[in-house]
C-alpha cells in the first residue's frame, strides 16, 4: 500500500504530479526570495478553472520564474496563448528559460502598469492570474475590468496577504497601504452584481471570479 506523509502529500501525487519541466522549474527557483511560487495544487486548480470555463487567452501579471505559467499554457486548447509579464530582469531571464520550449506562452518583461497598457490591443482576454506586487491589485483589477471578456475569470493569489486582510493585528512585513489595496481588491470581486466569486482557503488564499459584465 502506498503511504503519504500527509493530507498534501496525497493531493499532490495523486491529482498534482509535476512534470519534468515544472519539477525542473521550481527547482531552478532556490534563491531565497524567488521561493514564492505557487504550490501543485493551485496548479493543477487553476488547469481545472481553465478547462471549465473554456479559457484560451490568458494574462498573467508575475511571471516569476514561470512555474505558474507552465501550469497554465498546459491546460491551454492548440490555439490558446498566455501572455506573461514580469518586471525584474533576473527573473525574466530565468522564466524565460523554463519557458523556452513552450509555444504558446509569451513572456513581456518590464513593469507591468506599463506593458498591461499595450497589451490591450491584443484583447479582450479570457482570464487573468495576479501574482505581483500587493499594492497595485487594484490598478490590475482596473485593467481587467476593461479587459477581460464578460464570463471570463480573475484570479488573483495572495489574497489573504499573510492573513492581514482580516486581522485586527498587522503582521510582520505587511504595509497599512498594501493590506488597504487587498482589501479593496477583494471588496470589489465579492460584489454579487458585479462577480461570480469566491476566495478559497489556500495557502495564502486565492481569490477566484467570474466578470458578469461586459
Amino acid at each position: 500500500m502506498t503511504v503519504f506523509k500527509d493530507r498534501m502529500d496525497y493531493i499532490r501525487r495523486l491529482f498534482a504530479p509535476e512534470t519534468k519541466a515544472l519539477e525542473n522549474a521550481r527547482a531552478a527557483m532556490a534563491a531565497e526570495n524567488d521561493r514564492i511560487s505557487i504550490y501543485p495544487e493551485e496548479g493543477k486548480l487553476l488547469q481545472v478553472l481553465i478547462g471549465l470555463a473554456g479559457i484560451r487567452t490568458i494574462v498573467e501579471v508575475g511571471t516569476l520564474g514561470g512555474y505558474s505559467a507552465l501550469w497554465m499554457a498546459g491546460a491551454l486548447p492548440s490555439d490558446g496563448h498566455l501572455y506573461t509579464l514580469e518586471k525584474d530582469p533576473a527573473r525574466a531571464a530565468l522564466a524565460r528559460k523554463n519557458l523556452q520550449d513552450v509555444p504558446n506562452v509569451t513572456l513581456v518583461e518590464g513593469d507591468a502598469l506599463r506593458t498591461l497598457g499595450d497589451l490591450a490591443a491584443k484583447g479582450p482576454f479570457d482570464m487573468i492570474f495576479i501574482d505581483a506586487d500587493k499594492l497595485h491589485y487594484a490598478s490590475y483589477l482596473d485593467w481587467a475590468e476593461k479587459n477581460i471578456r464578460k464570463g471570463g475569470l480573475v484570479v488573483g493569489d495572495n489574497t489573504f496577504l499573510f492573513d492581514a486582510v482580516w486581522q485586527a493585528e498587522m503582521p510582520p512585513r505587511v504595509r497599512e497601504t498594501a493590506r488597504a489595496a487587498m482589501r479593496d481588491f477583494n471588496a470589489r470581486l465579492a460584489d454579487p452584481a458585479r462577480y461570480r466569486a469566491i476566495v478559497l482557503p489556500t495557502a495564502e488564499g486565492m481569490t477566484i471570479a467570474q466578470k458578469l459584465f461586459q
